[in-house]
């Protein structure tokens, strides 16, 4: 049986035009009671993690929630190869 290798995933920034590798996820941990996971804003390069972030903040304080759901603050975290959502640093 032929080895498998595992699948590589090289994102790109968010920023609408923007071609350079994603260094950060901005997300928000949310959770629906039963499960948890980061609320994902956007993919951002370090020139445009700021604005990402602004933007993804504004877009945090229009959202409505259902019975049971919580979300924290919108943060950066840095991508790591292999690494799940949860398991992601904070930047």
């Amino acid at each position: 049986m032929a080895e498998t290798s595992a699948f590589r995933y090289h994102p790109t920034c968010s920023t609408p035009g923007c071609k350079q590798p994603a260094v950060f996820k901005v997300g928000a941990a949310w959770s629906d009671g039963t499960s948890r996971e980061l609320k994902n804003y956007g993919l951002a390069c370090e020139a445009h993690r700021e604005s990402l972030l602004a933007r993804a903040r504004q877009r945090r304080d229009q959202l409505r929630l259902a019975d049971g759901e919580s979300v924290g603050p919108v943060a950066l975290y840095v991508l790591e190869q292999g690494r799940r959502d949860t398991a992601l640093s904070q930047a």
